[in-house]
């Protein structure tokens, strides 16, 4: 299982509603690809110009498949485009889960 987890800084709020829109179409697209086990983005709530990512991919063959598909590309190009005020993804394999509430 490889969980992805981190944030989008984007320099004002105004930036945030422009990528929402494409989050929302990469989104709805990604959680419908195989091997994506949970997939959402959200506005952190202590800093309304953070994007924060979660993602819980099958395998390491299902997220590298993810990063080649036409929606992550157009998502890409959009936050390229924005102006982003840092940003900071990273991976992780996990072992498994064990259940908290």
């Amino acid at each position: 299982m490889i969980i992805v987890g981190g944030y989008i800084d984007m320099e004002s709020e105004a930036e945030i509603a422009a990528i929402l829109e494409a989050g929302n179409e990469m989104v709805a697209a990604t959680l419908k690809e195989t091997g994506c086990i949970d997939y959402c983005f959200s506005i952190d709530i202590g800093n309304p110009c953070r994007i924060r990512l979660f993602e819980v991919w099958i395998d390491q063959a299902a997220l590298d498949a993810h990063m080649q598909t036409p929606h992550m590309a157009k998502f890409m190009e959009a936050i390229m485009g924005a102006k982003r005020a840092g940003a900071s993804v990273s991976a992780y394999e996990a072992g498994g889960a064990t259940k908290l509430m």
